[in-house]
């Protein structure tokens, strides 16, 4: 029997429930005790898969042990979140193939997937394509990426993700910015996921379960949840958040 992918996995995880992922940066996460502590607080059966990645600079060794902590820990996917053409390992199971799409810049949209894409044909990873649409300019990612900032106009917005599906895109990931004070609006989650028919992920500012449950209500199929997991007890935080993320139909 066929294995199955690691996106078809994630399709079949979303008919029973929305999907709550992780995102570890190995920059908060250098120590590898400090890792497997917040792994250890993580409820595994609350995740669908761990992202690894992050805005800035990520040397290649704290990549590779931050993906060998989690797996220790558990067997579920971890995905590469890709922050440029370093951030690839042979160590996970898949990356998010991702075009970073309201940059000002070609090497966020074109340019470093060229450049990564015989590393990740010679590790054979499942490459997951995606479009990254960063709102917001107060962020380390807005910063880094050259982000083009969009107002908050649900309408303006969602042209990137009606782009996103002619592009045959399977994932879209809505993001204000990590750490954000404004994040997406419920208006442009909800216009967004009519007009996409693959995986809508959402994350930047996620940080209570009252929040998240607004967001998945407005039709993400997923959320994604970072900062708050490099904070003390951050993985208790987190379980109580997915505990109710879960319960949305």
């Amino acid at each position: 029997m066929e294995k199955l992918s690691v996106y078809q996995m994630l399709l079949n995880s979303r008919k029973n429930n929305r999907l709550c992922f992780p995102l570890l940066d190995p920059v908060n996460f250098f120590d590898a005790a400090k890792t497997e502590k917040r792994l250890s607080e993580v409820d595994k059966s609350l995740v669908d898969a761990f992202l690894v990645g992050g805005s800035t600079l990520i040397a290649q060794e704290d990549l590779d042990r931050t993906i060998d902590c989690i797996k220790k820990k558990t067997r579920l996917p971890v995905i590469i979140f890709p922050n440029n053409i370093n951030a690839v390992s042979k160590k996970a199971d898949a990356i998010l193939y991702m075009m970073l799409m309201n940059s000002d810049v070609t090497y966020y949209i074109i340019d470093a997937q060229v450049l990564a894409s015989p590393l990740i044909e010679r590790y054979k990873l499942e490459t997951i394509p995606t479009g990254y649409i960063v709102t917001n300019s107060d962020s380390a990612v807005s910063h880094i990426g050259h982000v083009r900032p969009i107002p908050s106009i649900p309408e303006l917005i969602s042209l990137y993700v009606l782009a996103a599906k002619h592009f045959g895109l399977k994932v879209v990931y809505l993001e204000g910015g990590s750490g954000t004070s404004t994040p997406i609006s419920n208006e442009t989650i909800s216009l967004s996921k009519k007009l996409f028919n693959g995986l809508l992920l959402v994350g930047g500012g996620i940080t209570d379960a009252e929040r998240a449950v607004k967001i998945a209500r407005a039709g993400a199929d997923g959320i994604v949840i970072g900062n708050l997991l490099e904070k003390e007890k951050g993985g208790n935080e987190f379980n109580k958040i997915c505990k109710e993320v879960k319960k949305v139909p």
